[in-house]
């Protein structure tokens, strides 16, 4: 009694399992009379069950313990379906003796194959036993249906299950005694062939019909429809797209069909062919299903949709007016309109798309939630770049920083303004050459505007020069009045001025500025001014150069007063 007190309830599974395989064994192998399977079979069942009887009693739990036991209920085991020849035979559901459904079915199967193997007439039998019901194929036990076998949601019975299982039992066997015939094969060989090709030709036939469709509506849409090139090549891509999904679908349906037939040619197949022609019909029928469900929803999707056109539609009125000077309206002018009507025209856009989410067909799924935090994960860690370029050009616009025709200096980048963008500011230099500054760098950068002067309509132009002190200055400064003057692209009012910027050790640095016409000229002009001033002082002697001195000179290097007013120079 103390082995049976300490025996564990996994212990005890065990030995009915191994019990159940005992009486499995000594269930008879060959064919034998109903007789003396009887006279033989019963005395060795009924011992073995009285054995299980007394060991269950001997090693049960006590009642007490049963009763104070605290832990969840019992699970059920999974159910297991016996398979053969790839065709579904029965579910089990229930434990015998220990023994899960999912061995029960193994060991089923098994039987099941061995007794094919026999190459008897598969003659299906079954019996009711007070344990169920027994099942056997030309006289050999192959499995037992329980009572918890059974489906107790539809309410089966015994009887519904022999008329079901029998029938599938029998259409096994004979699919496996037919696929041993070498005949039958060969022909299924053959007409898998003739499949195949007729399918390929199918497909070569709807390809060439496809072609003479797309040529003979090129050719009606360029003879008989009286609409401009790119009305006529936009609705010809819409009509050779729907064409496109529609030879996908016959594609698609002749595949179906083609291998449904092949399917049906191999026994062990068959049962594909019945699961294929089931599975599309599903499919429609679901797709069917949800589109009709989702109607309504698209239908308020395209309805935000148009109210999000028509709006930007008024934006696209609206900023034409102001770019044409007819209105003003928030203080935005023709500057600036262009980049704020495609900034309300996202701000319209995105709000219709935020009214819309709820209505997308499976926008509560919880997929559909998954991608979308994705997408917003990846806009947020791949896009922070690009906000800061859109804000760049967002306050370069609106703050009228830089405008489209300007001459400017960015860092080493000088030339004329293209175009401010939303990412980006192009800027044409003088070897035209466009060259693309971020809108984050130029904001980060000194910017030199050299078309907005403070009081005048141009820009100044400068150039410098460096003297030795041995020149009269105002002679120097006659001379780069002259070279001003002899430059045709400079305006005379305000007239140029000379300025003496340094008085370095040994010379003395002039710069010459002056009102510049046309400041997408600034660099040629300011070549001919350079070659103006070399002319100038070429002419009257003096050499332009910044002189350097090792020793002191014997003289100082002055100017006699009889100089001061050399040639340009005028005596006031």
């Amino acid at each position: 009694m103390h082995l049976f007190a300490t025996t564990t309830p996994e212990q005890v599974l065990e030995l009915g399992k191994a019990a159940a395989i005992i009486e499995t064994e000594v269930a008879p192998a060959k064919p034998r009379s109903r007789a003396r399977r009887e006279r033989e079979g019963a005395p060795m069942q009924n011992l073995l069950r009285v054995l299980l009887l007394l060991l269950l009693t001997f090693l049960a739990p006590a009642p007490a313990f049963a009763a104070n036991a605290v832990g969840p209920a019992p699970v059920a085991p999974p159910p297991a379906t016996i398979k053969f020849f790839n065709r579904d035979i029965v579910t089990l559901r229930a434990s015998y003796y220990g023994v899960l459904p999912a061995d029960r079915a193994a060991q089923a199967a098994n039987r099941i194959r061995e007794a094919v193997a026999r190459d008897g007439p598969g003659a299906v039998k079954m019996v009711t036993t007070p344990e169920g019901l027994n099942v056997t194929i030309d006289g050999v036990y192959v499995f037992r249906i329980l009572d918890g076998d059974l489906d107790a949601e539809d309410g089966q019975t015994f009887d519904e299950a022999r008329a079901v299982v029998g029938k599938r039992l029998d259409a096994a066997i004979e699919a496996a005694h037919s696929s041993i015939r070498g005949g039958e094969l060969a022909w299924a060989l053959v007409l898998t062939l003739a499949a195949a090709a007729a399918f390929c030709l199918a497909v070569w036939l709807l390809a060439r019909g496809r072609r003479w469709l797309r040529q003979r509506l090129d050719t009606y849409l360029t003879r008989r429809l009286r609409i401009w090139e790119e009305e006529r090549t936009t609705l010809a891509r819409v009509i050779r797209t729907f064409g496109h999904f529609v030879f996908l679908g016959i594609v698609l349906v002749i595949a179906e069909e083609c291998l449904r037939f092949v399917f049906r040619l191999f026994p062990y197949t068959r049962p594909w062919s019945e699961k294929l022609t089931g599975y599309a019909v599903v499919i429609a029928e679901q797709v069917a299903g949800a589109a009709v469900e989702a109607a309504p929803d698209l239908v308020m999707v395209a309805l935000i949709a148009a109210l999000a056109q028509f709006a930007s539609k008024i934006l696209a009125a609206t900023a034409h007016g102001i770019a044409v000077g007819r209105y003003r309206l928030l203080g935005i002018d023709a500057d600036t309109v262009y980049l704020a009507r495609r900034l309300a025209t996202v701000i319209v856009w995105l709000f219709a798309l935020a009214m819309a989410y709820p209505y997308f067909p499976g926008a509560s799924s919880d997929a559909f939630k998954g991608l979308s935090v994705l997408v917003g994960l990846m806009l947020s860690l791949g896009a922070a770049g690009l906000v800061g370029q859109a804000a760049g050009g967002f306050i370069l616009t609106f703050a009228h920083v830089l405008r489209p025709g300007e001459w400017v200096r960015v860092g080493d980048v000088e030339g004329a303004v293209v175009g401010v963008g939303v990412f980006s500011t192009r800027i044409r230099t003088p070897l035209d050459e466009e060259v693309n500054v971020p809108n984050s760098v130029l904001l980060g950068s000194v910017t030199r505007n050299f078309s907005r002067p403070a009081a005048q309509a141009a820009s100044i132009l400068e150039t410098s020069v460096t003297i030795g002190y041995s020149a009269p200055w105002r002679q120097v400064h006659a001379m780069l009045l002259d070279a001003a003057a002899r430059t045709p692209e400079l305006e005379r009012e305000p007239p140029p001025e000379v300025l003496q910027t340094a008085l370095s050790d040994f010379y003395v640095q002039y710069s010459l500025r002056a009102r510049l016409r046309d400041q997408h000229r600034r660099a040629a002009v300011l070549s001919a001014l350079n070659a103006n001033v070399q002319d100038a002082f070429n002419e009257y002697g003096v050499q332009i150069m910044s002189p350097h001195y090792v020793l002191d000179p014997a003289a100082p290097v002055v100017v006699p007063k009889t100089q001061w007013f050399e040639p340009p120079a005028a005596r006031p």
